[in-house]
């Protein structure tokens, strides 16, 4: 497929022409990713450099997603193509592409562009596509040739690109516009069905089915409601010269074919839609709320490290004082030959946890309470008597525990400043009534 030139040509480099066509596809990439990245950056987000009503903040990830699809009429622009009258070189395609809106005024889509193209081979000429034993009709070939065999191929393009509204980039931004037109480029791969594809009768002697592209596109968005757009799309593109399996005139230096389309797409806009115009005052506000949490937060952490340090020093001080009532000798009251203790009044019942003698602060402050009565009366005797809950654990543990809560109370009564000749130290196995029975009970006894 091409048209005839007659131009003195250099000879054909393959390496140094797919090395250029490499580099072309490089850079085009590269031009599209840094536009893309100046615009985000450069007039969204913080707003920092923004023109004047163009601040906004960028779409978050579920925002502003669409799709389309649409047919169009399509041409391909090879070697022998303009032997032929342009409009019997017109055959159809379709398009189908998913998309986002990053700002009211640039954007993302991917999708695939599908076409069937037809050209021009002259008889005898290498070629991929052809028809056999089918020639185009001389009224259709503009030279009045009757040797043009028909070729015929379908391709598809998977193509991205990033797309620019030009009069919300140029202009003031409405999201609403009833009319818009938006310029876009990118890139992408065509490749053929590849069933006519024979090396043999390729210019180059290749099996070639795709080919890398690059692909600039106008559409003319027309707002049919808040959820629907219809396009009027046109397109242009190139592919590697030898794509379609033609030379050029015999030459091979012909850098590459060209593709168009002109058509008509419908896109729809998921919800949510729109972005956040850039405010200032909303982010200044944030940030002094949360400056503001902050210096709560590091007022309470401070508190927090105060109080730890005050704890770590109570732990220490009771660490000494356990330490040293551990190491005073604490002798057993015995009872007194010919004396008789009889009950009176309880002073205190103190109780534990299952299988524990640690007593808790409270347990702490009643005993400083009693040790100041029996300071206060010197001359009556006090009984510490022990009890364990005989349903849990051993009958050795239960002892142990019933003289343990026993001994522990009485080292702190005597720490509080009781005497130890007004104690007396008791353990009872039976049940204590209206406790769990895991408890001491202290009580005032008189002597007879």
């Amino acid at each position: 497929m091409a048209a005839v030139h007659y131009t003195a040509v250099s000879a054909y480099n393959p390496i140094l022409n797919c090395s250029m066509m490499k580099k072309a596809v490089l850079v085009a990439v590269l031009f599209i990713a840094v536009a893309a990245i100046s615009d985000i950056y450069g007039q969204t987000g913080s707003g920092i450099g923004a023109p004047e009503g163009k601040g906004f903040v960028v779409s978050k990830g579920k925002q502003n997603w669409f799709f389309s699809f649409g047919g169009n009429a399509n041409v391909y622009m090879g070697q022998e193509d303009n032997q032929l009258y342009f409009k019997h070189r017109i055959s159809y395609g379709g398009s189908l592409f998913f998309g986002k809106w990053i700002t009211p005024w640039i954007g993302i889509k991917f999708g695939i562009d599908a076409a069937q193209y037809k050209g021009a081979v002259l008889n005898g000429e290498n070629g991929n596509f052809i028809v056999p034993n089918e020639v185009w009709d001389i009224s259709k070939a503009r030279y009045k040739l009757d040797n043009l065999q028909v070729q015929r191929f379908f391709a598809f393009n998977p193509n991205i690109d990033v797309f620019v509204s030009l009069l919300n980039s140029l202009g003031k931004v409405k999201e609403d516009r009833v009319y818009d037109l938006i310029l876009s480029g990118g890139v992408g791969l065509m490749v053929n069905s590849g069933n006519k594809v024979n090396a043999a009768t390729n210019a180059q002697g290749d099996y070639n089915i795709y080919s890398p592209t690059l692909n600039i596109g106008l559409q003319n968005k027309f707002r049919l409601s808040d959820g629907w757009d219809m396009n009027i799309d046109v397109k242009a593109g190139w592919v590697n010269n030898l794509f379609d399996g033609q030379s050029w005139n015999g030459q091979k230096t012909r850098r590459g074919d060209f593709f168009g389309s002109v058509g008509i797409s419908f896109s729809y806009r998921f919800k949510p839609r729109g972005t956040t115009a850039y405010n200032p005052d909303v982010y200044i506000n944030e940030i002094e709320s949360c400056r503001n949490t902050l210096e709560d937060l590091e007022s309470r952490y401070n508190n927090l490290v105060a109080e730890n340090e005050r704890l770590k020093d109570e732990n220490a001080a009771l660490a000494r004082l356990n330490s040293t009532v551990q190491k005073t000798p604490v002798a057993t009251p015995t009872e007194k030959s010919g004396e008789v203790y009889t009950e009176n009044r309880i002073l205190a019942t103190i109780e534990y946890p299952i299988g524990s003698s640690v007593l808790s602060s409270n347990d702490l402050k009643k005993l400083r309470e009693v040790a100041g009565i029996m300071k206060s009366n010197p001359d009556k005797t006090y009984e510490i008597c022990g009890y364990a809950d005989n349903a849990t654990g051993s009958k050795i543990m239960n002892i142990r525990l019933r003289n343990a809560r026993a001994n522990r109370a009485i080292d702190m009564l005597l720490f509080y400043g009781a005497n130890r000749n007004q104690i007396l130290k008791a353990t009872n196995d039976g049940e204590l009534p209206g406790t769990s029975s895991r408890a001491i009970v202290i009580r005032e006894v008189n002597c007879e």
